[in-house]
Parts: structure tokens; C-alpha cells; sequence
């Protein structure tokens, strides 16, 4: 899924992540990546996004305007299935630049604009207001809201997280190995609630070949099983966001990995776990399978969730 992803103020750094860590696929980049500020030494800092991607704007009052700036981001003529705009709401002017990217995403492209908020560490009650206003302005605009706390290492948890959902659907010309259940781009975005906001959970397990001495077929697929749902109750405890999931009303699961240790077993052993949660949610689920690779990973996501728990 190649995705227009667009960081606006103080959420400019993210966007440096994936210009760096972004999955590719035949050596295209996934994420195509631009910032902007109102401050100089802002953009100054970045490392990765390419100068002609870095832009400037002044910002004094209401909403700043972009326009020029979309207009000389889809002069490129790039190809785009969505696009991603990273905002922080702690940062003003990141907020305010998201709606205006909204107006501006709108005019020039039909494709899906999928929103990701950065909120702050909701263990402090008094933030909680003000998140929500913010939350509630992009919720009414943009097609589908994601919301990351920004906690210990939530960085890692977005870039490891959006690479694997980016990966799905995509064909590496050099792979020649299917899923058990293929999952495209088409299966994520139907996994996005347009009411409400949406969450993930990561985890990841590295895999040891000694482990497999000497026991049984049984055995093997016995573990492989256990190793998926372990990674299953792990992303459910590393969340992007405390979110109400038993009120979520789609989820989808995907693993990703050595192929040879995701199986249909411990997919359907996931599923149940996740119905277990919310009997009336629809789940998806598939494999995104990386031949040859020494680990599994695994990423769930729960959409139309409208409160936290706090």
C-alpha cells in the first residue's frame, strides 16, 4: 500500500522515521514522505526526508494555507492508494496544518485520507479534555482516525506497526511464497471504522532454529500455535492508546514472518481469542509471509472504539 504521508509540525519526526525505517517492496518505498513547519530549525533537524520534500510555511492565526504546497506535492505524479497525515496534538500549529491538509488532500486526490494522532501520555487526567477536542475536530473530517500515546517507545510501536499494514497486498517480485490467508489493501481499509477511532497492538518474538531438535511434527505445530497466540496477548498489552476495544466494532489481525511458523491452527485460535473480546465485532485476518526471515510478528487492530479507559 503505498501511502502519501504527510507530517505537520512536531509530528515531522515521525515522518523522518519512515523515511528511513518506511517497509519497501522491489526497492520502492512505501511511504513517501514530506514535512511541514512554521519553524525553520525544525525542518534543520530532520536527517531523512529529502530537502525538496521539506516545507516552510508561515503561521499566525486560523488555518495556515497549504495549498501551494499540495499542489507541488501532486505535480510528482506519484501513485498513491491513501494518504497519511501525522499530527501532534500537543503542538498547535501540527493540528490546525492537519485540518488544512484535510481541505487541500480533498480538492486533489479521492483516495482514503487516514489521519494519525499523536496524543499525550493520558495518565494525566487534566490532559484529557483537550485531547478530546482535538480528536473530536479530526474525527468529523478525515476518513479514518488512528491515535498513538506518546509513551515509552510509541516510535517503534507506529514505524513497526504501519510497516507490516503497509506491506499487506503488496507482491515482491522476488518472493514466491503465499499465505495461508492473503490479506490486501482492500481488507485493511474495510477494516477501518469511520465512526470513532482506531488502535494497534505490535509484538514480535525472534525465532530460535535449535528449538526444533529433536521433537515430533506434533510438537512443532503445537508450539508454533502457543507462539501465536503469545504474540497475540502481547500486542493486546502494548496497545497504541488506551482504548476501549470490548466497545470496537472491527478488528483485524495480521502476522507476519517465517511462513513456516504462522499457521491456519493458530490463526483460528487467534480469531477466537479477539471474538472473545466483542462478540458483535468483525473480525479479519491474514499473513503477510517474509521467506527466510528469523522472527514472527504480529499486529492487531481494533477501529470504531469512542472512549478510553482511563
Amino acid at each position: 500500500m503505498k501511502l502519501l504521508t504527510i507530517g505537520a509540525g512536531k509530528a515531522s519526526n515521525i515522518v523522518d522515521i519512515f523515511a528511513k525505517r518506511g517497509a519497501e517492496v522491489n526497492k520502492v518505498k512505501l511511504f513517501k514522505c514530506y514535512t511541514i513547519s512554521n519553524e525553520l530549525e525544525e525542518l534543520k533537524k530532520l536527517r531523512n526526508v529529502p530537502q525538496e520534500n521539506r516545507f516552510y510555511t508561515v503561521w499566525k492565526e486560523d488555518l495556515p494555507d497549504l495549498r501551494s504546497v499540495i499542489n507541488s506535492i501532486m505535480s510528482r505524479y506519484e501513485i498513491y492508494e491513501a494518504s497519511l497525515v501525522i499530527a501532534d496534538l500537543t503542538d498547535d500549529f501540527s493540528l490546525f496544518s492537519s485540518i488544512s491538509l484535510f481541505d487541500e488532500l480533498e480538492r486533489s486526490m479521492e483516495e482514503p485520507k487516514i489521519c494519525l494522532a499523536l496524543i499525550p501520555d493520558l495518565s494525566n487526567p487534566e490532559r484529557i479534555e483537550k485531547v478530546r477536542r482535538g480528536l473530536r475536530m479530526l474525527m468529523r473530517i478525515y476518513d479514518y482516525l488512528f491515535v498513538f500515546e506518546k509513551r515509552n517507545n510509541y516510535e517503534d510501536l507506529i514505524i513497526d506497526s504501519f510497516n507490516i499494514l503497509s506491506l499487506v497486498g503488496e507482491i515482491d517480485a522476488r518472493k514466491k511464497t503465499s499465505g495461508e490467508v492473503v490479506v490486501d489493501t482492500s481488507d485493511f481499509l474495510n477494516s477501518l471504522e469511520r465512526e470513532g477511532f482506531t488502535i494497534l497492538g505490535y509484538s514480535k518474538r525472534r525465532l530460535s532454529w535449535f528449538s526444533k531438535i529433536f521433537k515430533s511434527e506434533a510438537e512443532l505445530r503445537g508450539e508454533r500455535t502457543k507462539r501465536m497466540v503469545d504474540l497475540l496477548e502481547e500486542s493486546l498489552t502494548n496497545l497504541s492508546a488506551r482504548g476501549d476495544i470490548d466497545s470496537a466494532k472491527k478488528a483485524l489481525i495480521v502476522f507476519s514472518g517465517n511462513p513456516e511458523e504462522i499457521s491456519m491452527e493458530g490463526l483460528f485460535t487467534c480469531i477466537r481469542r479477539v471474538e472473545k473480546i466483542n462478540g458483535e465485532m468483525l473480525v479479519r485476518y491474514g499473513d503477510y509471509p517474509i521467506p527466510k526471515s528469523n522472527f514472527v510478528s504480529s499486529v492487531v487492530l481494533f477501529s470504531g472504539i469512542k472512549k478510553f479507559t482511563l
